[in-house]
């Protein structure tokens, strides 16, 4: 089933997001957000610097080679898309995962959910896989080259992509979430040449953890996405290529491509008017080649 936009917690009706960061223990944030008496009980909630209240996307894009110390970021859906990668397997990978703003406090414990579609000449096969991260506040988690898909094929069409991010505050979960660093699911789920019957237990052990977490309280989504990466002459559609896609948490508003980079020395999406990374929360997954 498709990840729900209205789940997210900047889009839940301001006495929920109230209740939610209570539970979690953070008044200071809930004060600020909804004072009382305030407007925020009832109207358009101003998220300020917490900006995991965002629930658009911008979505950026890092070409595999470059020179210089800072890399020009392209916007995804104005660049041209790759042809040759028709029909051709993909790997996807998680290089990157920055938190700049999560609810609570000290290291966040996050679950990252995401799906995909295998398409074959004989089978149209759901990939689902997940991972539990943690990070603090202005800080990336321990991740790079974390494999999410492999072997999963572009088709004539290109590929349909989708991600989620949990928090989870409760500890509780602990157990359940020591299920998805077992071998069957952390290694992902990887196709060959045709697509594997005997992965369909996977997929539904997958999202039958994750169902599981989410009926806690003190568990909330955050943000998710959801992406296609086509072929088509669009100056509205992202594209299709090998490189590098950063999705950035954000309202289209208030972000410009024009005013980040990549800095490839400290490994992070900068400001350029600052040279201090973004103040968004983003991730950065990789597109390959795959060889089996």
């Amino acid at each position: 089933m498709p990840f729900n936009p209205k789940n997210m917690l900047g889009n839940l009706p301001a006495p929920r997001i109230d209740s939610y960061l209570r539970t979690i223990g953070d008044d200071a944030t809930a004060d600020r957000l909804f004072p009382p008496g305030g407007a925020g009980q009832n109207f358009s909630i101003k998220f300020g610097s917490e900006v995991w209240g965002h629930s658009g996307i911008a979505l950026g894009f890092i070409p595999p080679t470059a020179t210089g110390a800072q890399t020009v970021i392209e916007d995804a859906t104005i660049m041209e898309p790759d042809a040759a990668l028709r029909n051709v397997q993909l790997k996807i990978a998680l290089d990157q995962f920055w938190v700049e703003r999560y609810p609570g406090h000290g290291r966040h414990k996050i679950l990252c959910e995401f799906l995909g579609k295998n398409q074959t000449n004989t089978v149209r096969e759901d990939l689902r896989f997940a991972m539990k991260l943690e990070a603090g506040d202005k800080s990336a988690a321990g991740v790079n080259g974390a494999p999410i898909f492999l072997g999963i094929a572009a088709g004539k069409n290109g590929i349909a992509f989708e991600g989620r991010m949990i928090h989870i505050g409760s500890s509780s979960d602990d157990a359940m979430l020591a299920a998805l660093e077992s071998d069957p699911v952390k290694q992902g789920l990887s196709l060959l040449t045709i697509a594997q019957p005997a992965l369909g237990p996977f997929v539904a052990l997958a999202g039958g953890l994750v169902a599981g977490v989410l009926k806690s309280s003190k568990n909330k989504e955050i943000y998710n996405f959801k992406l296609g990466l086509d072929f088509a002459e669009s100056q509205t559609s992202a594209k299709l290529r090998l490189g590098s896609y950063i999705v950035v948490q954000s309202d289209h508003g208030n972000f410009s491509w024009k005013d980040v980079a990549w800095d490839r020395s400290r490994q992070l999406v900068l400001d350029t008017r600052t040279n201090a990374p973004i103040a968004y929360n983003y991730l950065i997954f990789r597109i390959a080649a795959y060889d089996d």
